[in-house]
């Protein structure tokens, strides 16, 4: 019943913030001071506002902080906390850690990404920075200091070149801000990896404590489209997210969905208050209902068998062409119809010997005349040349012989015709 209302209030949404503009177009209208929706495979952005424009990503940041994060520690390696949770600005929201709490990093990115937890970014980012400088007695400002430096040079690794952090809970900072392209291209790198996939999709998670002070607490994702107590809100294609807030970057959302192969990633940077779960929910059924994801040939994929000139008779005499590698695209619907695929051989003619896996041509697509990929074509299998004998006695040296036959009766016949005329001019001589 919650998924048939989800459904409704979606369609709602869509016809709410998409407005025609002619049978194949649309516009989108959002509030949103900064957008941006990318298909995650391809990366490729299906819409986009201010995209480039500098912003406060606020607690978006983390997802950075949770990527480093699993790229320096096991997700089951087990963390201490430290007085670092004693410098967490008292406004700032936390997951209640308390000093000399055990969890591993698995259960500290759950209270990172869930409830946010600058506590939480603290206590990594110090963990991080100790082991990897060796630095025990490093104190928590230098620790998120150090920790901003690898934030930053991982980012533009990653080709976020308008992205500059301050620190690894994303706290106001002048100096902190980002981009909706750029937290795109993040959220899109963090996703490669499966532990970050997993804590990014939670809704809810309840961490036992052990030690003293023992007591349970319940972390819940602030990210409504997938908490199904919100009937208004939850989103039934939504996989995952990280809201932000603070004072100075309004609210914040970067927002995942997942329909049939359609995977998507929004960002939504400085959204008027509680209109960021519409809006990006009226993005996903705008790349749902317009785009997908096509399958246009599969890796080792049978294209054409062609003939070979000069094969062996003891083997085949077509060579099967196989698709090198695979291409899928995302394509808008109505242009799906357009896509062409036109096959161009490296020759005329293929001629033995061939080797497995050799280059014999490629398959172009094309939409309107643009190209949007090619696809090398290799042989499936090899084929061998025709030996001397062989070729002596095939179909194929029947012209070659035929004209030699000919040429040397023509040679004989015209020697024998000039000896003829010699013989003749010398019986008349008379004495």
């Amino acid at each position: 019943m919650k998924q048939k209302i989800s459904f409704v209030l979606a369609t709602i949404l869509m016809l709410f913030y998409i407005t025609p503009v002619s049978a194949e177009e649309i516009s989108l209208t959002l509030e949103s001071e900064a957008v941006i929706l990318i298909e995650e495979s391809t990366g490729k952005v299906l819409y986009e506002k201010n995209a480039d424009q500098r912003m406060y990503p606020a607690s978006t940041s983390k997802i950075l902080t949770a990527l480093i994060a699993l790229e320096n520690i096991k997700p089951d390696d087990v963390i201490t906390v430290g007085n670092e949770v004693n410098s967490v600005p008292l406004d700032a929201s936390k997951a209640g850690h308390v000093i000399g709490d055990q969890l591993t990093l698995e259960q500290l990115l759950t209270a990172l990404m869930l409830p946010s937890g600058n506590d939480s970014a603290y206590v990594v980012a110090s963990h991080i920075v100790k082991q990897t400088t060796g630095n025990s007695n490093i104190d928590a400002i230098s620790a998120n200091n150090q920790f901003a430096t690898m934030m930053n040079e991982r980012a533009s690794k990653i080709g976020a070149k308008n992205t500059n952090f301050a620190n690894p809970s994303g706290y106001h900072d002048d100096n902190h801000y980002s981009t909706a392209r750029d937290l795109a291209l993040i959220t899109r790198e963090a996703l490669k990896n499966e532990k970050f996939v997993e804590v990014f999709g939670q809704s809810e998670y309840t961490m036992n404590y052990e030690a003293t002070p023992q007591r349970n607490v319940l972390w819940r994702n602030r990210n409504l489209l997938i908490d199904k107590r919100y009937s208004d809100i939850f989103y039934q294609y939504a996989t995952g997210g990280k809201t932000g807030n603070t004072d100075e970057a309004g609210e914040c959302l970067v927002a995942t969905a997942t329909k049939d192969e359609l995977k998507l990633i929004t960002v939504l940077l400085k959204t008027p208050k509680d209109k960021r779960w519409a809006e990006s929910t009226a993005l996903f059924e705008y790349a749902f209902n317009f785009y997908s994801i096509n399958q246009f040939l599969a890796e080792g994929e049978l294209v054409d068998t062609i003939p070979v000139d000069r094969h062996s008779p003891k083997g085949p005499s077509g060579l099967e062409v196989v698709a090198k590698d695979g291409y899928s695209d995302l394509v808008k619907i109505k242009d799906l119809p357009r896509v062409e695929k036109n096959i161009v051989w490296n020759e005329t003619l293929i001629v033995a010997p061939v080797e497995v896996g050799q280059a014999v041509g490629k398959a172009v697509y094309t939409l309107d005349g643009t190209v949007l990929n090619e696809v090398e074509l290799v042989a499936k299998h090899a084929i061998e040349k025709q030996s001397i004998i062989e070729f002596v006695f095939s179909v194929n040296s029947i012209p070659y012989w035929g004209g030699t036959i000919v040429l040397v009766a023509g040679i004989s016949f015209v020697i024998h015709f000039i000896n003829k005329r010699k013989r003749n001019r010398g019986s008349r001589i008379k004495f």
